[in-house]
């Protein structure tokens, strides 16, 4: 009787010493890595907004009741071999309660790179200019473009194209023709803390040499904090071909405060 419990025990000890632990399948863990892994190249992919928002504001009272606000921002998202685009100007000035000035300005654009610094546009734009009569001005177009420089120091971008141009004036006049475009976007940075940058865009007519429009920004900035920068900014619009009693250009000259992001 004592034989059986003895060969019994015996045998489950055995059982119990002779399991290997369980581990996981080294399959299992390959593909879980891979999952991680793209689920992390994936999130970079989908891509964030970048760029930032500026405001500028002027006031005096007295002899002078003078006020002047204004708006400026920019960003960009890049995802992969895309990149979007976009930025807005508003600016509203008044004397003695009098509005002497409304404008705003906005663009967008597409990029898709078909190389490492080669890519193709889309691009639009739109104005209204109530000083210079003008109660809507747009153009849409495509084009080629070339990324000559992007790093740490210097971005070097200039682009060329054609598009459609329509400028609707306060008292009627609508105007359309086509359009080639000549871009280009400069920036470099001074120091660590200072940099210069200017872009712009010209638009000659292709019906009649006299009609050129441009616009075009030039810029200083200063890093303030890791979010906080302060800018001197030039904004020119130029039409070759304004409405009587107008002046070709318009010059706005900005101090402002804005927020990176």
């Amino acid at each position: 009787m004592l034989v059986l419990p003895l060969v019994l025990g015996s045998t489950l000890g055995a059982a119990t010493v002779l399991t290997p632990p369980t581990t996981p399948a080294p399959n299992a863990v390959t593909l879980a890595t891979a999952a991680a892994l793209q689920d992390e190249v994936a999130a970079e992919d989908l891509g964030i907004w970048r760029g930032g928002l500026d405001v500028g504001l002027t006031k005096s009272e007295g002899n002078a009741n003078n006020s002047s606000y204004a708006i400026t921002g920019k960003a960009v998202r890049e995802m992969g071999t895309h990149r979007y685009t976009a930025e807005g100007l508003w600016y509203y000035a008044t004397q003695d309660d009098a509005r002497t000035q409304r404008r705003a300005l906005g663009t967008l654009k597409y990029d898709k790179f078909v190389s490492e610094k080669t890519y193709v546009y889309v691009n639009g734009l739109a104005e209204t200019n109530e000083q210079a009569a003008v109660d809507i001005r747009w153009t849409i177009g495509a084009g080629l473009g070339e990324q000559w420089r992007d790093d740490d120091q210097w971005r070097i971008s200039t682009e060329v194209g054609v598009g459609w141009f329509d400028e609707k004036y306060d008292d009627g006049v609508n105007e359309e023709f086509l359009v080639i475009r000549g871009a280009w976007d400069v920036s470099t940075a001074i120091s660590e803390t200072l940099s210069f940058g200017t872009s712009g865009e010209v638009f000659p007519s292709l019906d009649d040499a006299d009609d050129i429009y441009g616009v075009a920004t030039t810029d200083f900035a200063a890093v303030l904090s890791e979010s906080m920068v302060a800018k001197l900014q030039w904004v020119l619009t130029y039409d070759n071909t304004p409405q009587e009693g107008n002046k070709r250009a318009d010059n706005i000259y900005l101090l402002t405060v804005g927020w990176k992001f």
